[in-house]
């Protein structure tokens, strides 16, 4: 099962660097947060992804809900592989996400989850690796 990573054109660019204010949305105390990216692959394979700048932390609530999500998706019975890459790409600059190097992963495997697996690959390689085992 392949992913075509050759097609991943930027649509509306400058939407992508429009700033979201999530200050109006509070909820009982909770904040939103967001996911970089994720694919399904036929409602049955997911690859979720998270992006950091260099020695920059993964909050522990976006963490709660990158597994959460992760769990949620093994319950239902399908495989799940969570990235989360570092880069140090100037914020002037384009991002290379397929390039960028995971520094943390979490993967489904005969319903266990397995930890650092894919670390020191790029997102592109560790994406495909999953999807080839």
């Amino acid at each position: 099962m392949a992913l075509n990573f050759n097609h991943g054109t930027v649509q509306y660019r400058e939407r992508m660097a429009q700033v979201k204010d999530f200050g109006n949305l509070h909820i009982n105390g909770y904040t939103p947060t967001d996911i970089d990216f994720i694919y399904d692959v036929r409602g049955e394979v997911f690859i979720i992804g998270e992006l950091k700048s260099a020695g920059a932390r993964l909050p522990m609530g976006q963490l709660r809900m990158l597994t959460g999500l992760m769990n949620g998706l093994m319950q239902a019975g399908k495989e799940v592989l969570v990235l989360v890459g570092e880069h140090d790409t100037d914020p002037s600059e384009n991002i290379d996400v397929g390039n960028v190097c995971v520094t943390d992963s979490w993967h489904s495997q005969d319903g266990a989850i397995i930890r650092m697996a894919y670390n020191g690959k790029t997102i592109k390689e560790a994406s495909e690796a999953f999807l080839d085992a």
